[in-house]
């Protein structure tokens, strides 16, 4: 069925109409998400969205650590001890165990300070200030911890090193012996302390008796 002149241009009307109708819905979807969100005048500090790289910070705290350990057991060992396989292992087992100390520490201070920044931006729940409180006695129980954990490694230290002193004096009983006081007399017996000394007495013994 053939359309009339009246009706095509009705048609052509629509098709610009929906034509126009899809414009505009495709300028509302060309949007930028920013644009959603408040600036700081609004909201104070909801653009300041940090992304933290805690892997980096973990290394960061194990080097140190690393570091502090070599210089704590370098005051009682040397460095000829310090390069045997098991001393190396206990001090690496020790900068391991500060680490994860230390890294818990960061961990609540960061936390705090979260915390407090959400108080200056007028978050006023009671149960924001009961977590500060938390926090401050957990930062202060870890300081304290590690303040005694790095003493006790300190005495560990002097402890290993009176040990390898007792070991490598085993060795010097026979000079010891040695050193015994050649006229000391037990029941009427010298006590003759090696050889050369027995050898000694007979030659003295064998001259006084051609006298």
């Amino acid at each position: 069925m053939s359309k009339n002149p009246a009706q095509l241009n009705q048609i052509r009307q629509n098709i610009k109409s929906l034509e126009g109708e899809m414009n505009s819905l495709n300028d509302q979807l060309d949007l930028n998400p920013e644009s959603f969100f408040p600036n700081d005048s609004l909201l104070p500090g909801m653009s300041d969205i940090e992304i933290f790289d805690y892997q980096q910070e973990i290394d960061s705290i194990r080097s140190d650590c690393g570091e502090t350990l070599e210089c704590l057991s370098s005051l009682y060992l040397n460095a000829d001890v310090l390069q045997q396989k098991n001393i190396c292992k206990i001090i690496k087992d020790d900068a391991d165990a500060l680490a994860e100390l230390k890294f818990s520490l960061f961990c609540s201070k960061r936390a705090l300070i979260n915390l407090m920044k959400q108080l200056d931006l007028g978050i006023n729940d009671p149960l924001m200030y009961e977590n500060v409180s938390s926090f401050q006695k957990e930062i202060r129980d870890s300081i304290k911890m590690l303040y005694d954990i790095q003493k006790k490694m300190k005495e560990s230290y002097k402890e290993i090193k009176a040990e390898l002193l007792e070991i490598n004096a085993g060795g010097d009983d026979k000079n010891e012996i040695q050193q015994i006081d050649t006229t000391t007399k037990n029941d009427g017996v010298y006590i003759i302390p090696n050889l050369e000394e027995l050898n000694k007495n007979i030659d003295d013994y064998m001259k006084t008796k051609k006298t």
